[in-house]
């Protein structure tokens, strides 16, 4: 395998073992702290592949601060949701992104217990809803828009 086969496998190869990792109910400290290193492992290597894209390093960010915020660490979750707000904004890209960005944001700012910062930017993610194109990725971010006001 070539280094950038194996930046290529290891991106997505990351990123879904985040995923697994979200959806266990009851994880374990080690089960949490893999999932932290995992989606830190899968931004670097998506930096590292030649045919990275702005999108990939948003969906990179977001993971981050979605892990942890589930993690609840709430300003760790803040400074990748910020950053990958500010890369979605400078880069321009679609609403699904820049909306994923903000549900990131109010995620962060809920596990920090900040209800007035996570109810703007929820709003900002369900205006930016109205805007996403494809009903595939309007459901997908209207799912977890929904999953986030259900946990109030």
């Amino acid at each position: 395998m070539t280094e950038s086969e194996s930046h290529q496998y290891f991106s997505a190869h990351c990123f879904n073992e985040v995923w697994r990792l979200l959806e266990i109910p009851q994880r374990s400290e080690e089960e949490s702290l893999l999932m932290r290193d995992a989606a830190h492992a899968s931004l670097y290597h998506w930096k590292q592949r030649e045919d990275c894209q702005p999108q990939n390093l948003s969906i990179g960010l977001w993971a981050l601060a979605r892990v942890y915020a589930v993690l609840e660490k709430g300003e760790e979750a803040m400074q990748y949701a910020s950053a990958c707000i500010e890369l979605s904004e400078t880069e321009d890209l679609a609403p699904f992104y820049l909306g994923y960005a903000f549900e990131a944001a109010a995620r962060a700012a809920q596990s920090a217990g900040n209800t007035r910062e996570r109810d703007e930017h929820l709003k900002k993610a369900t205006q930016l809803l109205a805007l996403v194109e494809s009903e595939e990725e309007r459901s997908m971010l209207e799912a977890d828009l929904v999953d986030l006001k259900t946990q109030r």
